[in-house]
């Protein structure tokens, strides 16, 4: 396996874009109807960048034969600033898709951490379905924990799923430990996560 950051002209950010997809499908679903059409929009913001999920944030895990098998997107002291996001957006969506996208930022800001400008983020966490249970999620989590150490980071940061019991596992394994629990339940709709922290 293989840890690179993330190359527009080399790496194809559609695949990148299915893998973002699949951490947070439901809510995508919600907003864009579909895998295709999500995947599709957030490949476009993976491929324009300077944003929070473009291709300067993204390292991809990449296995010998050279295909993706996962990715991370991080922040380190680096999280664009709303202003600077919704002028990525409305320079590159129409109203309808750029509204969506705001709607799952505000959605999205309801579960997660409040980061500290010295904390290394996980924001998105994601292995190829195919190549699971493959040492990958511990693979991204210890090089995170490398390139957090060099950037002078406190502690990392990620948030979890309340249901997504196996990635609470790995996380908790990896010596992550919870700090708080959001949650949010609306007519039978119910969301939450936990906020984890390792402190280096």
């Amino acid at each position: 396996m293989h840890l690179q950051k993330m190359d527009k002209n080399k790496h194809d950010s559609f695949k990148v874009s299915e893998l973002i997809y699949e951490a947070d499908a439901e809510t995508f679903d919600f907003f864009f109807g579909n895998q295709r059409n999500a995947s599709e929009k957030l490949g476009k913001l993976v491929g324009v960048g300077d944003n929070n999920l473009g291709y300067q944030q993204i390292y991809v895990v990449t296995n010998d034969d050279h295909e993706i098998v996962g990715v991370m997107v991080y922040c380190a002291g680096d999280k664009m600033g709303n202003i600077h996001e919704l002028k990525v957006l409305f320079a590159n969506f129409n109203l309808m898709d750029s509204l969506r996208f705001i709607m799952v930022e505000i959605l999205d800001s309801l579960f997660l951490s409040s980061l500290e400008e010295d904390d290394f983020y996980y924001a998105i966490i994601a292995v190829d379905e195919n190549a699971r249970g493959q040492g990958i999620g511990s693979f991204i989590l210890e090089e995170g924990i490398k390139l957090a150490r060099k950037k002078g980071c406190r502690r990392a940061v990620l948030d979890v799923d309340i249901k997504n019991e196996g990635a609470l596992r790995l996380y908790e394994r990896f010596g992550f430990r919870k700090f708080k629990e959001k949650s949010l339940s609306f007519f039978g709709w119910e969301k939450g996560a936990f906020n984890m922290e390792y402190i280096l």
